[in-house]
């Protein structure tokens, strides 16, 4: 008798949680979804029409058709090609705000609305929100396959700039898509992690402290119940953000975030930033808002953009395009390094084969494309994720102060370069295997 009463209760316990977990499914699952569909209030850059691009028109993947503007470099002979991803309820003239001077660095820049936004088709019955969906990865897919189709096609392939969601479209693409070489994001936010934080949230407002005895897989099994309810109410799919990230390496990737976004917080925008592998760097600009980056400091944002084109464009810029002290930054991986004992990441900017860092632990900092172990120098100014928050510039390093740094025992070599064992013959990176 007391055998069979342990049996039984041995074998409650797990039926229990399941019918525990298939309730809160049913009962919350709805409402985490309706949370999720819910647009917070933005107000997106509307930028006049520019005139100067060349108007087409092409096909999404599924066959929707869009529009877009091609814009010629200013300068010659052309250095690369450069996608514009405009944000959630933008259009793509925003693009000139954000990016028209990389056309007198030499690149041209080609701009599209996405589907059921500016000129663009309507797609019946589907409604954008602020997430990502598996239409704007197929309307980005779109535009790239139509670059490669056009007769001054660059065989390097395309780079990526994107904004909020633009930018999140733009990550997803990227990790399958063998023909973009470098990524640029302003506003960019993981998706897992954001469900998170808004049931974190509501659940304080309702729950008070009941909540907090819930286990953290169960909270993360609703949000992710939520999401799939409205995938089903909308006919779309919502893609994962974080898993593109983790395989956009060894694309490299500045990720831009302002210090007062109020949707997307600092950490979160670390969480998103910590999934990819390097080459990558994270720049955090002071006292902007959501997007609005650019606008609190113009000449650091167009600065940072040149300085990441110029390590990671497929082509050399030509130095009188540059501006002065930028003019002998050579084309470069940017290492990621991170202590063993403290696993403090740092970024670190430097001229091609040269790298120093610094580390508030003592440890010995390890560069993680290569293990070479790298000699300590406390002068060198290096961007962390805690010394962002107080120095924008710190990874910038003076060209002029490299020579004195020390030197790597292994080369560095620049993606760029056609005989980087990152690339294919073709000049493309390889596609990465799946996460």
């Amino acid at each position: 008798m007391i055998y069979a009463l342990v049996i039984i209760s041995v074998l409650a316990a797990p039926v229990a949680a399941l019918v525990f977990l298939a309730y809160a499914v049913i009962r919350y699952a709805p409402i985490i979804g309706r949370i999720f569909e819910e647009s917070p209030l933005l107000m997106p850059l509307r930028a006049a029409a520019d005139p100067s691009g060349d108007t087409v028109r092409f096909r999404a993947a599924d066959g929707i058709e869009l529009e877009g503007s091609y814009f010629r470099s200013r300068v010659g002979p052309r250095v690369g090609v450069i996608v514009f991803c405009h944000e959630y309820l933008g259009n793509r003239f925003s693009a000139g705000p954000y990016a028209d001077f990389v056309r007198d660095l030499g690149f041209d820049l080609f701009a599209f609305d996405f589907r059921n936004q500016g000129a663009s088709a309507t797609e019946p019955g589907y409604k954008p929100l602020q997430w990502v969906s598996d239409r704007e990865v197929m309307d980005l897919e779109g535009a790239i396959a139509y670059l490669k189709s056009r007769p001054d096609a660059d065989p390097a392939g395309v780079g990526l700039f994107g904004i909020s969601k633009g930018g999140c479209a733009a990550l997803v693409e990227s990790a399958d898509e063998p023909g973009v070489w470098g990524v640029l994001t302003d506003g960019s936010f993981p998706t897992r992690s954001m469900v998170m934080s808004y049931i974190y949230k509501w659940a304080q407002i309702y729950s008070h402290t009941t909540w907090r005895i819930v286990p953290a897989w169960v909270l993360r099994m609703l949000g992710w119940s939520g999401r799939m309810y409205s995938q089903f109410r909308r006919g779309c799919r919502f893609p994962d953000v974080e898993r593109a990230a983790a395989r956009l390496s060894p694309r490299p990737w500045l990720m831009i975030h302002g210090e007062k976004d109020a949707y997307v917080p600092i950490d979160i925008a670390r969480e998103l930033f910590n999934h990819a592998g390097t080459p990558k760097e994270f720049w955090l600009v002071a006292k902007a808002k959501h997007n609005r980056c650019r606008e609190v400091d113009p000449v650091a944002y167009r600065e940072k953009i040149t300085d990441f084109l110029a390590r990671y464009g497929p082509r050399r810029i030509p130095v009188e395009f540059l501006e002065p002290e930028l003019a002998t930054v050579e084309p470069a991986l940017e290492l990621v390094a991170s202590s063993r004992t403290s696993g403090e990441l740092v970024v670190v900017s430097e001229p091609a084969g040269e790298l120093v860092a610094s580390s508030k632990s003592s440890g010995e900092l390890v560069a993680s494309s290569n293990r070479t172990p790298l000699r300590r120098n406390p002068q060198t100014r290096v961007e962390s994720n805690d010394v962002a928050n107080r120095d924008r510039r710190s990874s910038s390093i003076d060209p002029g102060e490299s020579k004195s740094k020390s030197k790597l025992a292994a080369p560095v070599t620049s993606v760029g370069d056609p005989s980087s064992n990152l690339l294919t013959s073709s000049g493309h990176f390889p596609a990465p295997a799946s996460v």
